[in-house]
C-alpha cells in the first residue's frame, strides 16, 4: 500500500503547526499544561478538531486543485468575503513567515551568541533556496525535519520521565476542569489559518482525493504526539518553569550539553518548518495575484526582513491574536457550510 501522498501531505501538516510557540513549549503550557491533568485532556479534544478540519480542507483543496486560500474560500464564503480574507492570508502568510525568521535569529543568538542580523538573513536564503524546489521539496523536508524534533522531543520526555518522582501536580488555577475545553477550541481555532493558508496551497500535491483521509490522520497523530511530549516535559517541571521564556530549552539544559544543543536544533527545525510552509503559500499567493512566475515570486520574501528587527515576542503578541479571531470565524464558516447547507458540502 502506497502512502507516499499521505506521509507527504501529513509531514507538511505537522510542520506547519509546530512553530515556535508550540517546540518550545509556551503554547502547550498556556493551552493546556496550566490545566494540569485535564491538559491531556486538551490536547485529546484539540488532536480530534485537527484531523476533521485538516480533513475538510485538504479534500476540498484536493478536489479543487487549488494553489491558495481564495480557490478553497470562494464556494464558501463568497466574493467579498473571500477578497477581505484573502488579502489577510497573504499578510498573515507574510507577518508569520518574518516571526520565524525573527525567533530563529533570536534563538541562534541568544544560545550561541551568533550576529542576530546575520543568522536571519542565513535563514532567509536557505529558504528561498529549498523552496525553489516546489511542493516535492517541501515535502520532503518536512518528513526529515518532523522526524528529526519529534526524536529530540521524545528524547527529553524520556530523561523527564526518568527523573519523574511520580508525583502529580494539582496546579492551583480557578475553573480549571471548565476551563481546558475552551482553552483546546481556542487553541485549534488559533492555529486553523495557518493551516488553511498552506494546506489549501497543495491542492495539485496528488490526484487521489483519498490522500485527505490519511493525511489529516497522520497530521493530527503527529501534533497529539509531540503534544503529549510537550505537555508531560512542562507538567512534570511546571513548578520550576515560572518565568521560563523558552521551557523547552531549559529543561533540556538541565539534562547535559549535548541534549541542550540538541533542543536547539529541534527549536530551529520547527521554525524552519512554518517558514517553509508559509513563504511557499505566499508565494503560491502572489504568482497566481500578479500572474507572475512562483519562482519570481519567492523574491518578495526579502522584502520585509527589516521587520524582523522587532522583538519576536513582540511580533507574535501582536500578530496572532487578529489572525486567531479570524481562525474562529473560519471555523464556524466551515461547519455551518458543512452541515447546514448540504448541496455545499465539501465531503
Amino acid at each position: 500500500m502506497n502512502l507516499r501522498d499521505e506521509v507527504g501531505l501529513g509531514a507538511i501538516y505537522i510542520g506547519t503547526l509546530i512553530g515556535a510557540g508550540f517546540a518550545s513549549g509556551q503554547e502547550i503550557i498556556s493551552f493546556f499544561t496550566v490545566y494540569g491533568k485535564y491538559g491531556f485532556l486538551g490536547i485529546l479534544t484539540a488532536t480530534f478538531f485537527f484531523f476533521v478540519l485538516g480533513y475538510i480542507i485538504l479534500k476540498q483543496a484536493i478536489r479543487q486543485k487549488s494553489q491558495c486560500a481564495r480557490d478553497i474560500l470562494l464556494p464558501l464564503a463568497g466574493e467579498k468575503l473571500t477578497l477581505l480574507f484573502d488579502l489577510m492570508t497573504d499578510i498573515f502568510c507574510l507577518a508569520g513567515y518574518y516571526i520565524m525568521l525573527s525567533g530563529c535569529g533570536a534563538v541562534l543568538n541568544e544560545s550561541l551568541s551568533l550576529n542576530y542580523t546575520y543568522a536571519v538573513i542565513i535563514f532567509s536564503i536557505v529558504i528561498v533556496w529549498c523552496l525553489n524546489k516546489e511542493m516535492s521539496g517541501l515535502a520532503e523536508l518536512n518528513k526529515i525535519l518532523v522526524a528529526i524534533i519529534l526524536i529530540i522531543t521524545a528524547a527529553i520526555g524520556f530523561f523527564c520521565f526518568k527523573d519523574w518522582q511520580g508525583i502529580s501536580y494539582n496546579i492551583d488555577m480557578p475553573f480549571a476542569k471548565r476551563g481546558w475545553l475552551v482553552s483546546s477550541v481556542t487553541y485549534v481555532s488559533y492555529n486553523i489559518t495557518l493551516a488553511l493558508v498552506v494546506l489549501s496551497s497543495l491542492g495539485s500535491y496528488t490526484d487521489k482525493e483519498s490522500a485527505a483521509l490519511g493525511a489529516a490522520a497522520i497530521g493530527a497523530f503527529g501534533i497529539m504526539s509531540m503534544g503529549t511530549l510537550m505537555w508531560f516535559i512542562t507538567w512534570a517541571n511546571f513548578q520550576l518553569l515560572s518565568g521560563v521564556q523558552i521551557p523547552l530549552l531549559w529543561v533540556a539544559r538541565q539534562h547535559g550539553n549535548f541534549l541542550y544543543l540538541s533542543s536547539i536544533t529541534a527549536l530551529l527545525a520547527a521554525m524552519f518548518t512554518t517558514a517553509l510552509g508559509l513563504g511557499f503559500s505566499f508565494a503560491k499567493s502572489i504568482s497566481k495575484r500578479l500572474g507572475i512566475r512562483y519562482k519570481s515570486a519567492l523574491n518578495f520574501l526579502f522584502i520585509g526582513i527589516p521587520l524582523t528587527k522587532y522583538s519576536f515576542a513582540g511580533l507574535i503578541k501582536q500578530i496572532y491574536p487578529f489572525f486567531g479571531k479570524a481562525g474562529i470565524f473560519f471555523t464556524i464558516l466551515l461547519v455551518i457550510r458543512r452541515f447546514l447547507s448540504p448541496k455545499n458540502r465539501i465531503i
